[in-house]
């Protein structure tokens, strides 16, 4: 038997024209012994095997195979409405217009304090809805959560300083709902849905592309192993509950992962940083952006690409920083992938030939047979999928002198880790532009020490390539690329009616790390990062009297553009002091100085009698609110807040206020009452 595959122009010409005449069909004694496709449509085959144990209010109801209801069927711990416990909130799209005033205000509290707002098939106009209405709540929310002990009080600058103090996380929001309506075009008119579904958390958020629609690329190889131009088709499918569940299977998945690392994060959440560190080690990124969608191959049996919803993720993590005494902005960009094929793996669901993209069989020189009854043409045989090859590329534009710093890895997956310097361990006023929290404290190995921060370099490190993947990178202007190519030969040199099995590291999961540091001398505005990843499959086919060998299919993709957030280009100086504002505590003054020892002593990163601040603008109050929250949650709610209150009333005192203020007349003051009673 030649050695050949047949391709999907082949057999669409061969069977699907005499589809009244003939089909064509697996063997039932496949050699593997798996059957090629056994998914039942009307099983939603994810349902045990992901929860997402969030309080969650569920605002409206959703079609039965839909990926809404899906992913209801992942939470075991829903209302109707938003309650003190309540951590995300799951509506659809078209139900956004006409919410109560008192559910925005709700709804925005719990997203500032590290919830999530989840919005099943949202249209453009129904994300902007959403974004006004938080920002209308958002400075109502933020002081809520301030005063949540009842102990801060806000004394405004002067009359007119609300208009001034646009909160960083509505442009933070503003900017995400722009830029996901730049990476749905592939949705056809303004009316369509940008998303699947999309789901908000403060420093990063989820989105799936829409189901319906997907556009499939192919293409095969002739004998010489040469690609031969292939066929873009569409595919339109019916919603159903195993589909569904693959993708609500996929945003479960990302919301334990985000739970599991705040998890992680509170062993430490009030470490200081020694400032040996690199920042992106040091701190969360300015902002995550997890984007989902399938992977497919070519299945004989099904005359189509078979496709796994959630079988590829790319993670895009973006930390921008700048320095102020050098003018410079820098941004490191991170470019996660993980292309989950399936495949044999003992204990693994992806086991599960409803899962994987890798029917087997798994054994060398083994094949699944099909059928084709037309003219004396009969046989088929085809083999397993796999990862086959990836393109990725990365640039940023804007103005002034953009220049790459550095990008990994090189070539051949080699293991590197290096670092970038972005100013001298002396700048204390490198500006982060990052997800800090109100009400819930960021990643806080950094000792929440904003003016002080003494990491000065990012550290670029590749180790999780995948090693049966070539890599090769090419840069060119500010622009990296890198492609990825499957490095054995599946076809057996020995037998041309034989294959040796894909490597497990290109039939399991493929993980992928790009990583590129630019810098932008005298910066101005924001930039925009432009990203593209093409994952190809491949899979075998032999078939008699025929030339081709090879079919590879990936998704139809455009290259995506992100609007960066802008690094905290703006310096600030704020001063700190304790007073004893309870009458009949004048007698106290002269414990001040032992209070501020202790409190020093107790917790180093809170208490500067000058604090050099970075921020969006010399007027904004975005940091000063998150170092509040920080002080108010630390001397409130921490394992040493209540020895902090014990000192305090040793020394005769049942009250101080910690107090922020600037002498440039453009802030508010910020006063924060601790009661040692």
């Amino acid at each position: 038997m030649k050695r050949t595959i047949l391709w999907m122009f082949a057999a669409i010409l061969i069977c699907g024209t005499v589809s009244s005449l003939s089909s064509c069909t697996d063997s039932d004694n496949a050699t593997s012994g798996i059957p090629v496709n056994p998914t039942d449509p009307n099983i939603d085959q994810m349902l045990v095997k992901v929860s997402v144990d969030v309080p969650t209010a569920v605002l409206s109801s959703f079609d039965e195979k839909s990926m809404g209801a899906a992913f209801v069927r992942r939470l075991p711990n829903t209302t109707n409405q938003i309650d003190n416990d309540t951590k995300m909130v799951f509506i659809k799209g078209e139900d956004i217009i006409g919410r109560p005033l008192t559910e925005w205000f709700e709804t925005a509290r719990l997203y500032l304090r590290g919830g999530y707002i989840a919005i099943e098939k949202p249209r453009d106009a129904q994300l902007v809805h959403l974004m006004e209405n938080i920002a209308e709540q958002v400075s109502s929310a933020e002081y809520d959560i301030l005063n949540r002990y009842g102990n801060v009080n806000i004394i405004p600058a002067n009359a007119d300083a609300a208009p001034r103090r646009v909160s960083s996380h509505v442009e933070r929001l503003k900017n995400r709902i722009a830029n996901m309506k730049l990476a749905s075009s592939r949705a056809a008119s303004e009316g369509d849905p940008v998303a699947e579904m999309v789901i908000f958390a403060i420093d990063g958020y989820y989105h799936h592309i829409p189901y319906q629609g997907t556009s499939v690329n192919s293409s095969y190889s002739d004998n010489s192993d040469a690609e031969v131009a292939g066929s873009t088709t569409t595919v339109n499918k019916e919603y159903t509950k195993n589909s569904s569940g693959m993708m609500a299977d996929g945003a479960a998945q990302w919301i334990n992962n985000r739970e599991k690392s705040k998890q992680a994060s509170k062993s430490h959440r009030y470490s200081r940083a020694d400032g040996s560190g690199a920042i992106n080690d040091l701190m969360s990124a300015s902002e995550e952006y997890t984007f989902q969608e399938w992977l497919a191959t070519w299945s004989w049996d099904a005359w189509e690409a078979r496709r796994k919803q959630n079988a590829y993720t790319e993670t895009m993590r973006i930390w921008g920083a700048h320095n102020i005494d050098t003018n410079k902005d820098y941004y490191f960009v991170e470019q996660k992938v993980l292309a989950s094929v399936g495949g044999k793996k003992d204990g693994d669901a992806r086991f599960d030939p409803q899962q994987t993209l890798y029917p087997g069989p798994y054994s060398e020189g083994e094949w699944i047979e099909a059928n084709c009854d037309y003219e004396g043409e009969h046989m088929v045989k085809y083999y397993g999928s796999w990862f086959q090859e990836g393109n990725f590329n990365m640039n940023i534009t804007g103005a002034g002198e953009i220049k790459i710093e550095d990008a990994v890895p090189d070539t051949d997956n080699n293991n590197v880790s290096r670092s970038v310097a972005v100013g001298t361990s002396s700048s204390n006023t490198i500006g982060f532009s990052y997800g800090g929290l109100i009400g819930e404290s960021p990643s806080l190995s950094l000792g929440f020490n904003y003016g002080h921060t003494e990491g000065s370099t990012y550290t670029m490190t590749t180790t999780n390539n995948a090693r049966e993947l070539r890599c090769a990178k090419n840069t060119e202007g500010n622009k990296v690329s890198w492609t990825y190519t499957n490095s054995q030969s599946i076809i057996s040199d020995s037998d041309e009616d034989e294959h040796i099995m894909a490597s497990d590291a290109i039939t399991n999961d493929v993980d992928i790390d790009n990583q590129v540091c630019w810098s932008v001398a005298n910066p101005e505005g924001a930039y925009t990062l432009e990203y593209y990843g093409e994952p190809k499959m491949k899979c075998l086919f032999i078939k008699e009297n025929d030339d081709e060998h090879g079919t590879t299919t990936w998704p139809n993709r455009t290259p995506n553009t992100q609007v960066l957030l802008i690094p905290n280009r703006a310096e600030q100086v704020w001063y700190m002091d304790i007073t004893f504002p309870e009458i009949g505590q004048e007698g106290h003054l002269g414990d001040k100085g032992k209070l501020v020892e202790y409190l020093q002593r107790q917790f180093p990163s809170i208490y500067q009698t000058e604090l050099r601040l970075a921020d969006q603008t010399a007027e904004s109050e975005n940091t000063i609110k998150q170092l509040v929250d920080y002080t108010n949650e630390v001397l409130n709610n921490s394992d040493g807040a209540q020895t902090m209150k014990e000192y305090a009333l040793d020394l005769g005192l049942s009250q101080y206020t910690v107090k922020w203020y600037t002498i440039d007349g453009k802030h508010d003051k910020y006063e924060l009452t601790i009661y040692a009673k």
